[in-house]
């Protein structure tokens, strides 16, 4: 196989959360990495008398869980405000990613409305200069990948 030439580094991607999943806010300037887990998929298998082998099913896709990690800031607007308040209070919000970053046609992919399940408060280590981090997770039933339309 030929080597792939199209890489390239997720650095300047683009990061939005939204609370009805319209109009989606862009928290690219904070947001650090998202990393998503791995969605499975149920699956069922049985043997038979006959035969060496299992017959294995495919059954429905489970939740996935994405975690974002966000520069802490401590304005009132600012995303860790707005996603301790969420998970505070249960509010679903929905979330996407662009890893080519914020232009048209570059692959995107949002989430259904999303539960926060996690919420790591602000870390402090006074013998790094690094910015102060926090992180949440949210879990989905699924992802949907469309072009980027800015």
């Amino acid at each position: 196989m030929t080597q792939i030439t199209g890489g390239f580094s997720a650095s300047d991607a683009h990061v939005g959360m939204s609370a009805a999943g319209v109009t989606f806010v862009d928290i690219s300037g904070s947001a650090a990495s998202v990393a998503p887990g791995e969605q499975t998929r149920k699956s069922g298998e049985v043997y038979t008398h006959s035969g060496d082998t299992a017959i294995i099913t495919g059954g429905k896709r489970e939740p996935l869980e994405v975690e974002i990690k966000i520069v802490y800031t401590e304005g009132t607007g600012d995303p860790f405000e707005v996603i301790r308040a969420a998970f505070e209070a249960k509010t679903p919000y929905y979330f996407r990613w662009s890893p080519k970053g914020y232009v048209t046609g570059a692959f995107t992919f949002t989430s259904d409305a999303a539960v926060i399940t996690g919420l790591t408060y602000p870390d402090t280590d006074a013998g790094t200069g690094d910015p102060c981090m926090c992180a949440f997770k949210f879990k989905t039933a699924k992802v949907t990948k469309s072009a980027l339309v800015t």
